[in-house]
């Protein structure tokens, strides 16, 4: 069985006219939405040990949504998502962090709600704190850092420990090249240890180089899936036909 089955899953989020016709829909109530927006719809592939797939798009094309459900921190309005072994995901940079804590706390935070142990988490200090390189700011409230600075911490955090599958939006756009290739490095490590990877990226470069198969979303619906030079072209033809003005 592959690590990541993605099956039928759609996405729709509702609005009503008011949060009280919302709220009595939870409880067996018939209003009827006002306005509907499909995120995703009638997704459907599978993701193998050790591959690196890259999502395409335009921004509102449903890539995050679509990583949020793999992740599980968002669940589909139809489908399922079948994940085998453990998920890291790096979503939003610092998502969960408190601002009046410092770096250590917020680390140790991050980790125990992941599930690890005490002693697990005090293993693994020494290595966020290296990999981070925040110097004395790790000891400093995360309000006085900058978001190239959550960003390291956010990274060495989640990749401590080597997961199955490693889920990663945007997160290295924000920060200096030189940590962008250090997190690389970290990224080809995992993959080639076992890890299957899902990374959501404008960066046509981060794309080809990293990954060994790319899908390309558009309004919700999967438009191509191949090879990243194959999809990279058809998502710059694509682009081109939109607005020939446009030169990615």
């Amino acid at each position: 069985m592959n690590p990541v089955r993605v099956s039928h899953v759609s996405k729709t989020y509702t609005k009503y006219d008011t949060e009280l016709k919302r709220v009595a829909n939870w409880f067996g109530a018939s209003f009827a939405a006002k306005q509907e927006f499909h995120a995703l719809t009638d997704i459907s592939f599978e993701i193998q040990p050790r591959q690196t797939i890259g999502l395409l798009g335009r921004n509102g094309a449903g890539k995050s949504t679509l990583l949020k459900i793999i992740a599980g921190t968002t669940y589909p309005t139809a489908g399922e998502v079948e994940i085998r072994g453990t998920v890291a995901a790096i979503l939003e940079l610092a998502l969960g962090f408190h601002p009046d804590y410092n770096g250590i706390e917020n680390a140790q935070n991050a980790l125990s709600l992941r599930g690890f142990t005490r002693r697990e988490v005090e293993a693994m200090m020494p290595y966020v704190e290296d990999f981070a390189e925040l110097g004395k700011h790790f000891k400093e409230d995360l309000r006085t850092y900058s978001s190239g600075m959550s960003s390291r911490l956010a990274f060495a955090v989640v990749t401590a420990v080597r997961p199955d599958v490693l889920i990663v939006d945007e997160a290295l756009s924000v920060g200096d090249a030189y940590f962008a290739k250090k997190s690389y490095a970290r990224i080809r490590e995992f993959r080639d240890l076992g890890t299957s990877l899902v990374i959501a990226s404008h960066g046509m470069p981060v794309i080809e180089e990293l990954c060994d198969r790319a899908i390309l979303l558009d309004q919700g619906r999967l438009l191509a899936d191949g090879t990243p030079v194959s999809v990279a072209k058809e998502y710059a033809d694509f682009i081109r036909i939109q607005n020939p003005y446009t030169a990615l």
